[in-house]
């Protein structure tokens, strides 16, 4: 049973306290729950923490890790730092909406899958870089990248 947003952001508060100081986590929460942080979210984190609707939106809409829109079950994040992309993050991310149908930040119609983009996920080093569900694989090849996205339930 998937729990509401209002329970998800009354539990967090209780939890971590009602300040402003901890509207980043209390939208954590959110976003890890559902998978993205909906306008009833929004709203109850707004009412909760005393900071109005647009601000608490405002945070949802900087950070690329946060959603305001439903997304699919496993999220595939391509790194588009310089980085990445001078050793063939394009390549990477052409083979991944050539083989899945989706151009980036779109869902597949079965929801299995969201494509996005991300500014640096610390992997500079070991580039072109993606994270999985949050797992990093790094040293991709566009083989390698749709090989491990093909494997995903």
């Amino acid at each position: 049973m998937t729990r509401s947003a209002k329970q998800i952001v009354s539990e967090a508060v209780l939890e971590l306290g009602d300040g402003r100081e901890r509207l980043v986590q209390i939208i954590t929460r959110v976003n890890n729950e559902l998978g993205y942080v909906p306008s009833d979210a929004v709203d109850a984190i707004a009412a909760t923490t005393g900071i109005t609707p647009a601000e608490v939106y405002s945070v949802v809409s900087f950070y690329s890790f946060f959603s305001s829109k439903p997304r699919g079950r496993n999220i595939i994040r391509i790194c588009s730092t310089i980085s990445c992309a001078m050793a063939g993050q394009g390549e990477v991310l052409q083979a991944l909406i050539d083989e899945f149908g989706v151009e980036p930040f779109e869902t597949t119609a079965d929801n299995r899958l969201t494509i996005e983009t991300t500014p640096c996920i610390g992997l500079c080093d070991q580039a072109p870089a993606m994270l999985v569900n949050g797992k990093p694989f790094v040293r991709l090849t566009p083989e390698k990248a749709c090989e491990i996205v093909r494997r995903l339930k």
